[in-house]
């Protein structure tokens, strides 16, 4: 379990000109679920993110990761537990361009000692077939589509086995159908392990969250877990995902008939797509 309490952070940019993007913030996290960090920029979302996988520091506070008070550790101490417990997800994927998928993701395995050709072989072999990149595993990062680069990225990620998956904006760089594509990933893995995802979009924290943070001015202003995932919509563009239907094997009309409301006055595209979620 991850647990930070008080933590308070200043950026200075000079004399008399200091920017509180930490104010006193207090947090639990479970061992496994989504948990949804929400707010605009410059809300200390991404700040608070970095701080909880060990990207930076704070000035006062407790940070308690899994069973070890992490608050005041050595750098070399906190790079040990970066690099095996921590999974890293960005909106930018940072592949090494001059690799094969494969190798991208093996190079993980090799930089917390293991060696073990077999061994990484079957590790790297499994992961890329669950995020449906086992194919492309000869290929280069600079021969794939933002939303491959992705999979491979959360990939990488995943490789080591960590103990929580901090994801920071994943979706920023692609369009509406990859971006359901990679949520269903982050979804399904925080099925089993702890997600903590960082966004600026309500319809998508409330779509996947399990529990939605909303951080503004650095401040937590709302922790509720999320009551409406079991029926609500996500619209991205002119795309409308509906979720947890139930679902029908036989349908005596090819035509689907579908009601719905506008709760504004702006005129509908001509096309409109439902997809159900299942």
């Amino acid at each position: 379990m991850i647990s930070v309490k008080h933590l308070d952070k200043h950026f200075n940019r000079g004399k008399k000109n200091s920017i509180h993007v930490l104010n006193d913030v207090s947090l639990d996290f479970p061992n496994k679920g989504l948990v949804v960090l929400l707010g605009p920029s410059g809300s200390g979302k991404t700040t608070l993110l970095n701080v909880i996988g060990g990207l930076d520091k704070v000035q006062k506070g407790q940070i308690d990761f899994f069973d070890h008070n992490i608050s005041h550790y050595k750098s070399a101490i906190w790079d040990k537990i970066r690099t095996e417990e921590v999974g890293y997800i960005f909106q930018n994927y940072y592949l090494m361009p001059n690799l094969s998928v494969f190798d991208n993701v093996a190079f993980v395995l090799k930089m917390i000692g293991i060696q073990d050709k077999n061994e990484i072989e079957t590790r790297v072999n499994y992961i890329l077939k669950q995020v449906g990149m086992y194919r492309f595993r000869k290929k280069r990062s600079t021969q794939l589509s933002g939303g491959q680069q992705q999979r491979v990225a959360i990939a990488r990620a995943l490789v080591k086995n960590p103990k929580v998956i901090i994801a920071d904006e994943p979706t920023g760089n692609l369009d509406s159908k990859n971006t359901l594509e990679i949520m269903n990933i982050v979804k399904s893995i925080s099925a089993n392990k702890l997600v903590v995802l960082v966004t600026h979009e309500k319809e998508l924290a409330s779509f996947y969250g399990d529990r939605i943070v909303e951080i503004k001015d650095g401040k937590i202003i709302n922790d509720d877990q999320n009551t409406t995932l079991q029926d609500h919509a996500f619209s991205n563009d002119n795309t409308i995902y509906l979720k947890d239907l139930v679902e029908v094997s036989n349908l005596e009309s090819k035509n689907l008939k579908a009601s719905f409301y506008a709760d504004s006055d702006e005129v509908l595209p001509t096309q409109v797509r439902l997809i159900i979620k299942k």
